[in-house]
C-alpha cells in the first residue's frame, strides 16, 4: 500500500502543476485580452492605408507591466507590417474568424515563451479593410503565480503524506496483529497434533482458508489412522506364519538324515536366521504403531553399524557366489 502511494504523489504534484498553470492563465488571459481591446481603439483606416496612432497614455499601458515585458504587432490586409515587433509568430488559423473574436495562443519572441492575444479588425467606411492585431505577453507573472499555486498544496502534503504513511503503517500493524497470533498458534502445533485450529479469534478474512486447513487436517488424521490400523493388522498376521516358518525351519535342520548335503542345510539355517529377523522387524513395526496411536516417541536406543553391515553381508554371500561377485567387508 506504501508504494502505490509514493508512487501517485510525483503524479499527483504533476498534475497540480497542470491544473496551477491553468488556474495562473485566467487571470492574466483576461487582462490581455483587455490590453488588446483598448489597443484596438488606435487602429484606423486612412486612405486605404491601416494606420496605428498609438498615444501617450497607451504606451503607459504597455510599459505599466514591471515583471513581463509587452510585445505588440499590427498587420493590414496585405501581410505588411504597420507597427510593432516584426518578430511575431503568423497566426495558425487557415481561414481569417470573423472580425472582433479574440483567440489565444502560446508562442515565442526573442527567445521568451510568451502568451499572445490576437485578432482581425474590420476598419474603414465599408468595413472591409482587415487589419490583424496581436499583444503579446512573457509568462513571468504566470510562472511565478503558478509556483506559489504549487508551494501551497506541496506544503501540506509534505506534512500530510508522512501522516498518512504513519497511519497506514499502524493500521496494518494493528490488522495483521491477530495473523501473527494465528502464525504463532500454529509454529507452536506439535508435529502429531492435527486437532483443529481454534478459529474463535480467527480475522473473519483468513476464516475460510482456516476451515479448509481444519477440513484437511480431519482428512489427514483419518488417512494416517487407516494406515496405522493397517500397519497393525498386518504386523499381527505376520507374526504368526513368521515363527511357523521359523519352527518349521529348525525342526527340518534336526531331521535331516546324514545323506543331505551341505548346502541344503545352509539354506535352511539361512531361513531360520532370516525368519528370526523378520519377527523382529514385525516387532518393531508393532512398537512403532503403538507409540503413534498413544501419541508418544520411541526411546532412542545406540545401533551398532558394525553388527548390521556384518549381517547384511552374511545374508548377501551365497547370492554373491552364485552370480561369482567378490563380496566381503571391513571394519
Amino acid at each position: 500500500m506504501l508504494t502505490p502511494l509514493l508512487l501517485l504523489w510525483p503524479l499527483s504534484l504533476g498534475l497540480t502543476w497542470f491544473v496551477a498553470q491553468g488556474i495562473a492563465d485566467r487571470p492574466y488571459d483576461r487582462a490581455l485580452e483587455f490590453n488588446l481591446q483598448a489597443l484596438t481603439q488606435f487602429v484606423t483606416v486612412d486612405e486605404g492605408r491601416a494606420l496605428f496612432a498609438l498615444t501617450p497614455q497607451a504606451r503607459d499601458l504597455l510599459r505599466a507591466d514591471d515583471t513581463d515585458l509587452v510585445f505588440y504587432q499590427v498587420l493590414d490586409r496585405d501581410g505588411r507590417l504597420v507597427s510593432g515587433d516584426p518578430e511575431f509568430p503568423a497566426p495558425p488559423d487557415a481561414r481569417t474568424p470573423r472580425p472582433g473574436d479574440i483567440r489565444l495562443r502560446d508562442g515565442v519572441i526573442r527567445d521568451e515563451d510568451v502568451r499572445i492575444a490576437y485578432t482581425w479588425l474590420a476598419r474603414g467606411p465599408a468595413r472591409d479593410h482587415i487589419v490583424l492585431m496581436q499583444v503579446a505577453e512573457t509568462r513571468g507573472k504566470r510562472s511565478k503565480l503558478a509556483t506559489e499555486i504549487i508551494k501551497g498544496v506541496m506544503v501540506p502534503q509534505f506534512i500530510i503524506l508522512p501522516l498518512a504513511v504513519l497511519l497506514v503503517w499502524l493500521a496494518l500493524v494493528h490488522g495483521i496483529r491477530p495473523l501473527s497470533e494465528l502464525e504463532q498458534r500454529i509454529r507452536a502445533r506439535r508435529p502429531d497434533d492435527l486437532s483443529p485450529i481454534d478459529d474463535e479469534h480467527v480475522p473473519q478474512e483468513v476464516a475460510p482458508l482456516v476451515s479448509s486447513i481444519n477440513d484437511l487436517l480431519q482428512r489427514l488424521k483419518a488417512t494416517l489412522s487407516n494406515q496405522k490400523r493397517f500397519l497393525a493388522d498386518a504386523a499381527h498376521q505376520l507374526k504368526t506364519p513368521l515363527a511357523g516358518l521359523r519352527m518349521q525351519a529348525e525342526m527340518a535342520q534336526k531331521q535331516l538324515p546324514p545323506s543331505v548335503g551341505e548346502e541344503v542345510e545352509r539354506s535352511l539355517r539361512q531361513i531360520a536366521t532370516s525368519s528370526v529377523r523378520a519377527t523382529h522387524t514385525v516387532n518393531q513395526l508393532l512398537a512403532l504403531a503403538r507409540a503413534e496411536a498413544a501419541g508418544r516417541a520411541l526411546p532412542l536406543e545406540p545401533v551398532d553399524l558394525v553388527a548390521v553391515a556384518r549381517e547384511v553381508v552374511e545374508e548377501l554371500v551365497p547370492l554373491a557366489l552364485d552370480k561369482a561377485i567378490d563380496l566381503g567387508f571391513e571394519t
